[in-house]
C-alpha cells in the first residue's frame, strides 16, 4: 500500500491462468510544457506553478493515477507549449522497475519502494531518488449485479468474496451487511489484477488490517489468489466486471464512472458503511496517514485501523530523482509536478480523487522544489 512497504516476493506466480479481459490503459499525450525551442533550452515563460522547460518527459506506473495524469497533461498543455510529456499506466510494480532501470523519467506508484528498489533508483539517479504524494483517492469496490444498485460490504465480507469462500450473492454474510435487501442467487465472480499492482497492495493491506482473522493472503503487489479471474490493469478488471453479471473488483473510482457501474459502501475497523467521496477520502488520509520519510522524501504509511472516513483510502506517489544529470530534464520534471501538486489538485474531485490535505500538499511542494 502507499506508504506501507508490501511484504513478500514481487515475483509470486499466480496459480490461475491470467484471463486478459482488457488491456492496460495507456495515457500517451503530446503535452506542452511551457515555452521552449527545439533544442530543449529553458526560457523565462512561466505558469502559475513555476517556470516551464523544454524537452521530452516520460512517466509510467500506477494505473490508479492514470486518469488524473491525463487531465494534468491536458491542462498543463493549455498553460504551456513546447515539450512532450507522456504517462503510461502499466502498474506500480512496472513503474518502479522501469524507473530503476532508467528507461523513464518519473514513476507513479501506489506503494513505497522496497530497499532493493530504492537502491536501484538511487543508482539510476546517481544520488537520491525521492518519493512524495501527488494525489489521494479511494479504492472503489465496483460491482455488476442485476437489480442491485445499492450495496454494503464489510472488510470481513470482502475477504470472503475475494478468497472464494463466499460463492453466491445471497450468502448469509452479504445479507447481514444488507438487512432487508433482496439479493439474487447469482454466483460471485471476482476479478483481481494479474500484474504487479499498487492497488492490489492497498486493497490487501486494508483487508489484512481490518479483517485480520479472515484474510489469509497477506499484503503485496501480487498475491497467490485462490479464486477469481485475473486481468491486467484497472481497466482490465473493470471490463471483466462490466461483462459479467455478479462481477466484482477493486479499482480507482473513475473506472466505475467511465463504465457506469455502481460502487459499494464499505465498512472498515471504525465507523459504519461509508460512501467513497472526496471528503470521506480526505478525512481518512488525515486520520490514517503518517509521513515516515526524511528530508524531501515524503513517503509514509497508512494505518487503516485508524481511518475515520472511507476505509480503503490511500495516497499515490511520484518517484523522481532529486537531481537529474540532464539539467533540462530536471527542470521539466519540476515544472510538470509543480503543476500537479499545485493547481492540478483542483481537478481531483471531479475525477473521483481527493486533493491532498494542505499539510501534506505543502510537504510535496517542498519536495518538488528540491528537484533539479
Amino acid at each position: 500500500m502507499p506508504g506501507i512497504a508490501p511484504e513478500g516476493n514481487d515475483d509470486v506466480k499466480l496459480p490461475l491462468a491470467a484471463r486478459a479481459v482488457g488491456v492496460t490503459a495507456v495515457v500517451a499525450l503530446a503535452v506542452a510544457a511551457c515555452g521552449s525551442d527545439n533544442n530543449g533550452t529553458t526560457n523565462t515563460a512561466s505558469s502559475s506553478n513555476g517556470a516551464c522547460a523544454g524537452g521530452s518527459l516520460t512517466g509510467q506506473g500506477s494505473t490508479f493515477q492514470q486518469n488524473l495524469e491525463k487531465q494534468w497533461s491536458s491542462d498543463f498543455a493549455g498553460k504551456c507549449s513546447g515539450a512532450q510529456v507522456s504517462y503510461t499506466g502499466t502498474g506500480s510494480g512496472a513503474g518502479i522497475q522501469q524507473f530503476g532501470s532508467g528507461t523513464i523519467d518519473f514513476a507513479g506508484s501506489d506503494v513505497t519502494m522496497k530497499p532493493d528498489e530504492q537502491s536501484a533508483a538511487d543508482k539510476r539517479c546517481n544520488g537520491k531518488a525521492i518519493t512524495f504524494p501527488v494525489t489521494a483517492g479511494g479504492i472503489a469496490i465496483i460491482y455488476n449485479l442485476k437489480g442491485v444498485d445499492s450495496l454494503n460490504l464489510s472488510a470481513k465480507t470482502l475477504a470472503g468474496i475475494f478468497q472464494g469462500t463466499i460463492k453466491t450473492w445471497d450468502d448469509a454474510q452479504i445479507k447481514a451487511d444488507n438487512p432487508g435487501a433482496t439479493l439474487p442467487n447469482t454466483p460471485v465472480n471476482s476479478f483481481h489484477r494479474a500484474d504487479g499492482s499498487g492497488t492490489t497492495s492497498v486493497f490487501s493491506a486494508f483487508l489484512q488490517a481490518d479483517a485480520p482473522s479472515d484474510w489469509k493472503l497477506g499484503s503485496d503487489k501480487e498475491l497467490n489468489w485462490p479464486a477469481g479471474q485475473a486481468a491486467k490493469g484497472s481497466d482490465g478488471v473493470v471490463a471483466g466486471v462490466k461483462q459479467t453479471d455478479g462481477g466484482i473488483t477493486y479499482a480507482e473510482v473513475s473506472f466505475a464512472k467511465q463504465n457506469q457501474l455502481p460502487t459499494a459502501k464499505v465498512k472498515g475497523a471504525t465507523g459504519d458503511f461509508t460512501e467513497l467521496t472526496g471528503a470521506n477520502v480526505s478525512q481518512a488520509i488525515d486520520s490514517g496517514f503518517t509521513v515516515t520519510g526524511t528530508g524531501n522524501d515524503v513517503s509514509g504509511k497508512l494505518d487503516f485501523t485508524k481511518m475515520t472516513g472511507y476505509p480503503i483510502s490511500t495516497v499515490s506517489y511520484a518517484i523522481v530523482c532529486q537531481k537529474y544529470s540532464d539539467v533540462s530534464k530536471g527542470k521539466l520534471v519540476q515544472a510538470y509536478l509543480s503543476y500537479a501538486v499545485g493547481d492540478g489538485q483542483q481537478s481531483a474531485d471531479q475525477l473521483g480523487f481527493a486533493a491532498l490535505p494542505q499539510s501534506l500538499m505543502d510537504k510535496s511542494k517542498a519536495a518538488v522544489t528540491s528537484i533539479g
